[in-house]
């Protein structure tokens, strides 16, 4: 068995990955510093006590630190309530997110995905606890046995982050930067800054190049003159339109960026969604009102460029972190390669795909529309019958949209409320849209990132014309499960097929234990299989891939 960068073994477990686990050891995790391994990064913070820095285990720095002042966190929020100070040269707040699943606790996994969609900053510790079904008490006490942070902290240094991402990337005022990265007060802000980072926001700022983002992109437009709006490039600029905000998101490589945007592209809400290939951009619905985001790769590092149209700044962090799901940004190569490729029948894809991963739908409500209608046909016909439902039932975007883009994403409540009558597809189907549509819009199923996934299965197949593909695919793409796994998946089975396997749905979820805990990558591989048997790596942007069906029509 091979070993990687930092001595480990090529078929790691996910056991071996778990972040209790590495700092039960820390002997481990100090060879990943010696060796540098990328690997580590955002799964483990470095600590070093003769500096009072905390840094990535890869950081650049020329001299590693004895043994006996090297001290290690499982996040970045830990290390500053421990007292060290972010590193200025490898910036391991910036580092991609240790993946949800590795934690392994399901109150602690749903509890991070709220804190990091901002749940903290919206309704305080103690609404978040009560989404949760807990006290705040338990909550603070079981995150700062977890992942060594309580919710408060963890929020700031999602909120330190996001605010040096702003400072450094964009020409917005430092005061907008503050209430743009969720912080409640100009003095509040400086003294975090101060404290993460050890040095003020203004600091931050001048110690950017002046060139290195390239020309000025603007301040947020408010004019309190006046005058009539322009177009430029086919958009509307000027005092009715925000100013594009551009924010560097960091994914962990191998990125294949032309095959996730061609992913999204292929399956693009008409109207809702437009993709080429070279980027892609789309319409969302936040609290402060509509925004948009655009997508294009960035390749003198990794990661992507997002540029943020968004009617208040306050929701920029929000966008975001969509973009980060469409991305699938916290998707973890080189650890699903350790497990994903000991089996023989998915070595070659994921050797020819190392970076391959699943992207999510914007929202779950979204991606339970596309299942529903999804239902027994293909690819191009579901994106038909969207595009049609998008006409009926979706609210118009606003004039500054970017090109392409003339809807707002579609809401359960105009769902239920539309006549589904002209849409081209079975009544029982229309039937089940409109369910759907009602459970959501009533609360009785509930896709909010909070929520018990477990729970959210059991609501969806309660709701009539819902089997179990559908609440799978919601699963899949809507609540972004790392494990989902539809194996009654036409497209699916004719790619395991492809591959020599028992194309069965029994037979393949007693294969896809194997894959546990990253089934979801497993299902992108046998996808990008299904229309070519000899070709293990075709892109997943092939329309006759994805032709779907449910177990249970009524």
């Amino acid at each position: 068995m091979g070993r990687g960068a930092g001595g480990e073994p090529a078929g790691a477990t996910p056991d071996a990955w778990d972040v209790a686990s590495l700092l039960a050891d820390p002997d481990r995790c100090y060879r990943a510093v010696v060796s540098r391994d990328r690997r580590f990064d955002g799964r483990i913070v470095l600590a070093v006590s003769s500096t009072g820095i905390y840094c990535r285990p890869s950081c650049p720095t020329a001299v590693r630190p004895k043994r006996s002042n090297a001290h290690f966190y499982p996040t970045a929020a830990a290390a500053q309530g421990a007292g060290f100070r972010a590193c200025k040269r490898c910036r391991p707040d910036a580092a991609p997110g240790s993946p949800e699943w590795f934690v392994g606790d399901e109150l602690v996994d749903r509890a991070m995905r709220a804190i990091a969609a901002g749940e903290v900053d919206r309704a305080g510790v103690e609404g978040l606890a009560a989404q949760l079904g807990v006290s705040a008490r338990h909550l603070d006490r079981v995150l700062k046995k977890r992942v060594g942070a309580g919710p408060l902290a963890l929020a700031r240094a999602r909120r330190s982050h996001a605010a040096r991402q702003l400072l450094e990337h964009t020409t917005l005022p430092v005061s907008e930067v503050a209430f743009a990265a969720g912080f409640g007060s100009i003095r509040q802000f400086n003294d975090t800054m101060q404290a993460v980072y050890n040095r003020t926001p203004t600091r931050i700022r001048e110690a950017v190049s002046p060139d290195r983002f390239g020309p000025p992109r603007g301040r947020r437009s408010v004019d309190p003159a006046p005058r009539d709006p322009i177009r430029r490039n086919g958009r509307l600029v000027g005092p009715s339109a925000p100013a594009p905000v551009n924010v560097q998101v960091a994914i962990r490589p191998p990125f294949d960026a032309a095959e996730v945007l061609g992913f999204l592209a292929s399956r693009a809400l008409p109207g809702v969604e437009w993709g080429d290939g070279g980027q892609f951009s789309r319409m969302l619905s936040l609290p402060g009102g509509p925004a948009a985001v655009t997508l294009r790769p960035t390749y003198d590092h990794d990661g992507m460029t997002v540029e943020v149209l968004a009617t208040d700044l306050g929701d920029l962090t929000a966008a975001v972190a969509v973009a980060e799901r469409l991305t699938d940004a916290t998707c973890d190569p080189a650890v699903v390669v350790d497990l994903l490729g000991v089996d023989p029948a998915l070595a070659e894809a994921v050797r020819a795909h190392p970076g391959r991963r699943m992207p999510a739908c914007a929202d779950g409500f979204e991606a339970l529309v596309r299942a529903v209608l999804g239902q027994q046909v293909a690819l191009g016909q579901g994106v038909a019958l969207a595009a049609s439902l998008v006409e009926v039932a979706g609210r118009p975007a606003p004039e500054w949209a970017p090109p392409g883009l003339t809807r707002l994403p579609l809401e359960p409540a105009d769902v239920v409320d539309a006549d589904l009558t002209e849409l081209g597809m079975p009544a029982k189907r229309r039937d089940a849209l409109h369910a759907a549509a009602a459970a959501v819009a009533s609360g009785r199923v509930s896709l909010a990132a909070h929520a018990n996934r477990a729970e959210i299965r059991r609501a969806l197949l309660d709701v009539p014309g819902i089997g179990p593909w559908t609440a799978d695919y919601v699963a899949l793409r809507g609540l972004a499960d790392p494990d989902a796994f539809p194996a009654g998946d036409v497209a699916l089975q004719r790619g395991a097929r492809a591959l020599g396997l028992d194309a069965s749905p029994e037979a393949l979820l007693r294969r896809a234990e194997r894959w546990r805990p990253w089934r979801a990558i497993a299902a992108a591989h046998l996808w990008a299989n299904a229309a070519v048997p000899s070709a293990p790596g075709l892109s997943l942007t092939d329309d006759a891939t994805q032709s779907h069906v449910t177990t249970r029509s009524t």
